[in-house]
């Protein structure tokens, strides 16, 4: 009996049926397996439609290859007999567009107040050009332009593309990728040199002649006109495996200073290059936006400050001001919230309307903190709960709308929820980053980092973002308080520990948050 084919698009086994598929050398039994899995699994639909559109990409750029002569065998079978490429393209193109991050068990998405417009789903941006020119689709290059699923062609130039996961790889022109996911690439032609952090260990890119998968490292890679692909690791370990129209080889580990060349199924050793052109490229500085940063490490009474812009934070006991309870944190002095009355309140207004934005924080949550909570809570928050004018960070406690204990943003009603459940009484780093616009689409705009990690989505609902800051019903930041109240008036607090606070207003990239987790800071560390 035949194993079921695997849905992961990152999968070997998956990618060597995609190419007996291009190549119309499948049996029956393949493709009637292969059938049932696009039926059946979003993911596989995403990885058939993206390779159909990486061959068509190729097909554009490349005169076509000549078939490879291959001997008769029995119940061979090629693929228009069953049903056309074309055809199950169109249909699965709208299957997976109605499927697009329902995952099994999510609950279905409340598509009320849904946005139009710019709420498409992206995986990366721009982070830096030098003499850089291309497109991405239609438009041209610039920097910090998002980039969703589809073509960036370089024309020359470098170009740094730093995806969601923390990948950064820097194209050098003339070069043409296409972006599959926040964590998937595929070279077609050109140069590019990739830097791939623990976060996004796993980080995969496939060229015509090869599939290869990051396991902690920097590597170069060069894709020739004749689809031969040279690889060079630069440091740590890479898994390799030589792919052709017809087959995908085992993969296998290369580690610092090894290289081969892949063509046609075969792997080849070269000579190692520590100079491959793409990682001459300095390491952009990134823009650090304004912010405030509360540290807890000096009060004056019930008051600290946040060293940046002076704003002040009160410490209180329901109503009545309060010493806070000082223990210790990751970095020095932490603020603790005993869930009984006591928050922090302050005077800075917050992110308004639809600007990016990010929270950073250290948190502690005991794990005697169960789903059984009577009643809601709010680690940071501003606004006005109303409408779209709310922006809070809490942790989940409906188990109907997601993974109980995860981190949970809410924008008036709406809301998105990760998947990593924080009540295990540890230090977690959390980052929330919107990416801002007033058509956003809460599912790829709103992302959620936990120990320098993207966190995936385990609940949503897509509601306008309008953060109300400055009407007289609006709250200026708070901790510790959830921003709403019981019918009989009485407020909902927050039990746990927090340090290391900071709001930018904008939205950090991933190597920054990674930065700010280890040092506190985004500045340079000083030697």
């Amino acid at each position: 009996m035949s194993q079921p084919l695997p849905s992961d698009p990152s999968n070997v086994s998956f990618a060597a049926t995609l190419e007996a598929l291009l190549s119309g050398d499948t049996s029956l039994e393949m493709v009637t397996q292969l059938n049932d899995t696009l039926r059946r699994d979003p993911a596989a639909r995403r990885a058939y439609i993206s390779a159909m559109a990486f061959e068509a990409m190729l097909a554009r750029e490349f005169a076509p290859l000549e078939e490879i002569a291959a001997a008769p065998a029995p119940r061979r079978f090629r693929w228009p007999a069953l049903i056309s490429v074309a055809a199950l393209a169109a249909t699965l193109v709208v299957a997976a567009t109605l499927a697009w991050h329902q995952a099994p068990g999510l609950p279905p998405e409340d598509t009320a107040d849904m946005p139009e417009g710019d709420g498409e789903i992206t995986h990366a941006v721009i982070s830096s050009l030098d003499e850089a020119a291309g497109r991405f689709g239609q438009l041209p290059l610039s920097q910090g332009m998002r980039l969703g699923e589809g073509i960036l062609e370089l024309d020359h130039g470098l170009a740094e593309i730093t995806f969601d996961s923390g990948a950064e790889l820097t194209l050098e022109g003339p070069a043409r990728l296409q972006l599959d996911s926040d964590n998937m690439a595929r070279l077609a032609a050109g140069r590019a040199s990739a830097h791939v952090p623990e976060a996004a260990r796993g980080f995969v890119i496939h060229t015509p002649s090869s599939y290869i998968r990051d396991l902690g490292t920097s590597f170069a890679v060069e894709v020739h006109d004749d689809h031969e692909t040279d690889l060079h690791v630069l440091e740590g370990e890479v898994e390799v495996s030589a792919t052709s129209r017809i087959l995908v080889n085992t993969p296998k580990i290369l580690r610092q200073r090894e290289a081969v060349r892949l063509a046609a199924g075969r792997m080849i050793p070269i000579s190692f290059r520590a100079d491959h052109p793409a990682t001459r490229h300095k390491p952009h500085n990134a823009k650090i936006p304004p912010s405030v940063h509360w540290s807890f490490d000096s009060w004056s009474g019930n008051t600290t400050s946040d060293a940046i812009s002076g704003h002040w934070l009160k410490f209180q006991q329901k109503k009545t001001a309060a010493s806070p309870t000082i223990i210790a944190g990751p970095f020095g002095p932490a603020l603790h919230f005993d869930g009984q009355g006591s928050y922090a309140h302050s005077d800075y207004p917050g992110v308004g309307g639809s600007q990016p934005r990010t929270i950073a924080c250290w948190l502690r949550i005991q794990p005697n903190d169960t789903d059984t909570a009577p009643s809601p809570n709010g680690i940071i928050a501003w606004g006005v709960k109303r409408a779209a004018g709310k922006w809070q960070l809490a942790w989940n406690q409906i188990p109907g709308q997601g993974r109980v204990g995860a981190p949970r943003v809410e924008f008036g009603d709406g809301f998105v929820i990760g998947s990593t459940d924080l009540r295990d009484g540890r230090w977690h780093h959390l980052a929330v980053v919107y990416l801002g616009g007033p058509k956003a689409n809460v599912a790829t705009h709103v992302r959620i980092y936990v120990d320098g990690h993207l966190d995936s989505l385990t609940g949503r609902r897509q509601r306008r973002i309008d953060t109300d800051t400055t009407s007289a019903a609006a709250r200026p930041l708070m901790l510790g308080r959830y921003l709403g109240q019981t019918p009989a008036g009485s407020p909902f607090f927050f039990e746990g520990d927090l340090d290391e606070v900071y709001v930018f207003e904008g939205s950090l990239l991933p190597g920054q948050i990674g930065h700010l987790m280890k040092f506190n800071s985004l500045r340079p560390p000083s030697n």
